[in-house]
Formats: C-alpha cells, sequence, structure tokens
C-alpha cells in the first residue's frame, strides 16, 4: 500500500523517468507513510479512546443509575457511528438499527402464535422461530444492501458495523428463545446494539457479558491503562507493517514468492490492527476476558493470536486463533442451532451465514470454502501419519498419556510437525493473497497460476493418503463433501 514517494510528485519529473522504479529509503518511508497513516486515523481512534474511557471511569467511580450509563453507552455507539463518511450509510445503519427491536417482537409473536409445538423440541428446526426469522430478515437486507441499495464504496465502509450488529441481533435472539436471558427492555437492548465499546471494529460479545459490566464492574488501575497502551501500540505496530513496511522489506521487483507472501501478510497485519485496536477500546470501557474478570493485574481482550497464525502448527489452529469471538458465536448460534438436521447441513448453515455475514464476496467465500477443505485434510492426513507411523504428529498433543512410539518432543515429531507447518503457512500465501486488492484487477486463476497451484497439489497428496487409508473412494468423497463449507 506504500507509494514511491516520487509518484507524488509525478508532474515535476521528465515524462522518460516517471515509470523508472525508486526504492524508497526507510526515512522516506517514515515521512511519506508510516506518519500520514497514523494522522489518518487519529480522529477515529481517539474519539473512540475517550469515549470509552470516560465509561470505564464513572462506572468505577461514581454511583450512577444504571439507566443513565446504558443512555451514555446507546448515544456513544451514535455518536460514533456519525463520524462516518456516507450519510446514506450512517442513515441506513441508524434506521435498520432503530427499527431491529420490531423484528425480535414480531418473531416472538410468530413464536407463540403460529409455532407453538415446536418451542421446546430441540429435535427440531424451528424454521419460523424468533431467530430464524432474524437471520432471514439479515441475509435479505444484506444481499439488497451490497447488489442494489448501496455503492460500492458505501457498503465497504458500513459492513464491519452492519456484521456486528447481526451478531449481536441473532445471538439475542437465540438466547431469549431458548430461555438464556428475557426480553431486555428498549433501553438495554438499544444501548448493547450501539454500545459504543465494540459498535464501530467490534468484538462481538453476548448480551450476559455486556451486562456483567452494570453489575460486576472492574477495578481500574495503572495495570488498565498499561493494557489499554498494550494494545494500542501493537494495533498501530501492524498497521504500519500491513501500510508501510511490509513492501520495504519486500518490494515490488521480488520474486513472485516474496510479493504474494507479502499480499497475504498485508491483509494480516490489517486484521490483527483492528483486532487490537478493538481490543484497546473493549479495554478502555473496562471489559475484559471473563476468566480474568476479577484479577486487577490482568487487562486483556483476546480477540487474535497473530503469533500461532504467522508460525502456526495447523490450519485448524489459525481457524480458531484468526478471530476467537466470532468463532465461538458461529459455533454456538449457527453451527449447533442446524445440528439437528445433521453435520453437513450445520456446516454448510455456517458457511452460508458466515458470508453474508463478511458481505458474500466472491473471494471470500472461495477463502472460506478452501480453508475449510485444506484444514480438514490436512487434519485427517495427520490422524493418518500419527497412527501409522505411531509419532505424536496429531492437531492437538495426546491429553492424557501419550501411547505414540515418537513422543512429542522428538525429532521425528518436530521435523514431521515442522513440515507440516510449513504447508499450513504456503496455505496462509496461497489463500491470503486474493484478500489484495490487485485479485480484482488480475483475478483469481492468474494468482493461483503464479504460484503453480502449489496449494491444489498439497491438497491432492492429501486426498490421496486419505483415500488410501480408508480403502474406500466414495466414503473420501462424501467426508470431503460434508467438510466443504466447514469454517
Amino acid at each position: 500500500m506504500s507509494i514511491s514517494v516520487y509518484q507524488n510528485h509525478e508532474d515535476s519529473l521528465d515524462p522518460l523517468y516517471q515509470h523508472e522504479y525508486f526504492e524508497e529509503t526507510s526515512q522516506e518511508v517514515w515521512e511519506y507513510c508510516v506518519i500520514p497513516s497514523s494522522v489518518s486515523i487519529f480522529h477515529i481512534i481517539y474519539k473512540i479512546l475517550v469515549v470509552n474511557l470516560s465509561f470505564g471511569i464513572v462506572i468505577s467511580t461514581i454511583n450512577v443509575p444504571k439507566t443513565v450509563l446504558h443512555v451514555y453507552f446507546a448515544a456513544s455507539g451514535i455518536y460514533l457511528i456519525s463520524n462516518l463518511e456516507s450519510n446514506v450509510g450512517k442513515y441506513l445503519i441508524l434506521i435498520f438499527f432503530t427499527s431491529s427491536y420490531i423484528i425480535l417482537k414480531i418473531g416472538s409473536y410468530i413464536q407463540e402464535q403460529y409455532n407453538p409445538t415446536q418451542k421446546n423440541n430441540v429435535h427440531k428446526i424451528q424454521y419460523f422461530s424468533t431467530s430464524k426469522l432474524v437471520k432471514y430478515t439479515l441475509i435479505i437486507i444484506l444481499v439488497l444492501c451490497q447488489y442494489f441499495l448501496l455503492k460500492s464504496e458505501t457498503w465497504m465502509e458500513i459492513r464491519g458495523v452492519i456484521m456486528i450488529f447481526s451478531m449481536k441481533l441473532i445471538s439475542l435472539a437465540e438466547d431469549v428463545e431458548s430461555g438464556v436471558i428475557k426480553y431486555p427492555s428498549h433501553l438495554k437492548y438499544y444501548a448493547y446494539i450501539f454500545c459504543g465499546a465494540n459498535v464501530m471494529f467490534g468484538p462481538w460479545i453476548p448480551f450476559q457479558e455486556y451486562e456483567a459490566m452494570f453489575y460486576q464492574p472492574t477495578k481500574k488501575n495503572i495495570w488498565w491503562v498499561f493494557g489499554i497502551a498494550r494494545a494500542l501500540l501493537i494495533s498501530m505496530f501492524f498497521l504500519m507493517l500491513s501500510n508501510c513496511w511490509s513492501m520495504y522489506f519486500i518490494p515490488e521487483d521480488s520474486n513472485q514468492w516474496l510479493k504474494s507472501y507479502r499480499e497475504a501478510f498485508s491483509f494480516r497485519a490489517s486484521h490483527y490492527f483492528i483486532s487490537f485496536l478493538s481490543e484497546a477500546s473493549m479495554l478502555a470501557a473496562g471489559y475484559k476476558n471473563t476468566k480474568i474478570w476479577h484479577e486487577p493485574k490482568k487487562w486483556h481482550f483476546e480477540i487474535a493470536d497473530p503469533l500461532k497464525i504467522e508460525f502456526p502448527s495447523a490450519l485448524a489452529v489459525v481457524v480458531t486463533t484468526w478471530n476467537k469471538p466470532m468463532h465461538d458465536f458461529l459455533k454456538k448460534y449457527v453451527y449447533r442451532s442446524w445440528l439437528p438436521l445433521g453435520k453437513f447441513y450445520g456446516i454448510l448453515a455456517t458457511f452460508v451465514i458466515s458470508s453474508f455475514l463478511h458481505g458474500f464476496e466472491f473471494k471470500v467465500s472461495v477463502v472460506l470454502i478452501l480453508i475449510g477443505i485444506f484444514s480438514y485434510l490436512q487434519f485427517t492426513t495427520r490422524d493418518y501419519f500419527a497412527k501409522a507411523f505411531s509419532c505424536c504428529i496429531r492437531v492437538y498433543p495426546c491429553k492424557n498419556i501419550c501411547s505414540h512410539r515418537f513422543k512429542r518432543n522428538s525429532i521425528a515429531s518436530w521435523i514431521c510437525r515442522l513440515a507440516f507447518s510449513f504447508t499450513t503457512i504456503l496455505h496462509l500465501v496461497y489463500l491470503g493473497m486474493l484478500m489484495d486488492p490487485s485479485t480484482d484487477e488480475t483475478g483469481i486463476l492468474e494468482k493461483w497460476k503464479n504460484l503453480y497451484f502449489v496449494s491444489f497439489w498439497i491438497m491432492l497428496i492429501n486426498i490421496l493418503v486419505i483415500m488410501h487409508h480408508s480403502n474406500t473412494r466414495w466414503r473420501c468423497l462424501r467426508i470431503l463433501i460434508l467438510n466443504f463449507c466447514r469454517l
């Protein structure tokens, strides 16, 4: 994303040299990329921090009625949304958010009046339940927004906000339907939906976790300040890597593999930037992981784990650590709700809902499908090799006593797991580079062709191993179909 400083003065250059490649120095990167990138996002970061810091301080130091705090949280979210550039996007969000409570009430009415027999039957899919009505409505609205109602730049600006809102609405409907919580009041509902701590960048949290702050507020101390500063600094670090330093360390004249790695890493770094920025926002409001809620010296809200993603032991680990709150959401509120129809339908529903939440963009859907396929094949292949050679190389280590001849810390195990880690990195490059904007111009197949379709060759080897192990081709194909849409 970094652009040569000479391009900023293109008009003043001799036309003969305008298309020459110039390698930037570190000082030029700092002056023409790092500083402008920092300034460009400062206006929204400081507003998010001020809004949530004030809430975190007030709820811990002043005895304010909970009603006032709910109003503050709802107002803070509306204020942050008002900073979006697109007026159409802002109006759509506000109208959609404020009318969403009606959707819940309509679903509840339909459930009670026309579908009472399924209410307590956990072995049937409640097609006309409140949660299903919410999901159907959200899918229709998301499709209309992306393909018919909004311009692409407007949709890209508000897509993240709509995704977090949709996850909140679905989880709330499911929890009310299952009896975990009661219908919240209008005020609590809008405060949860517009919550200033996560309305812009996430992460998703269930209603129970949101409400916990009002009954057991965390105690603020110097470690709280350090936690916010840590998350904010890491966030800015990854922003600079994504926008500036990745182009500096891997310039445009590098070989195709390095450039593909740069494109994939730049996308991942931008995801880490958003993840740690949202962590700073949550910490500023006083939220942290529930396991450390009452530990005054521990302040963090885990969203993504860059180390496990950049140095992956397996694709399955990448899937679970890419966005932990969203992984928990999809597993609890999508996959399990469709599981009574079978694993295939549960996985298919999870893929469809996840794709719509991400905007149902073609290249995103391709990446999601292939991650599911690659991770399953890798998982199954490692299980087969672990059994065939009695070597502890499964994705997850043995929980109890390891019965393998070659233990987890043996040289043979280390070499094998290192080889699988290397193939995982290749998969991440192969899939991550599709998220680069240049894919829209060159095309997906052309991108893959430049890397000789390496991931598909690895996948073919895994398929042959699995087929040899199962001794029945139809069984292998059935397994692949069932896991075709796994996330």
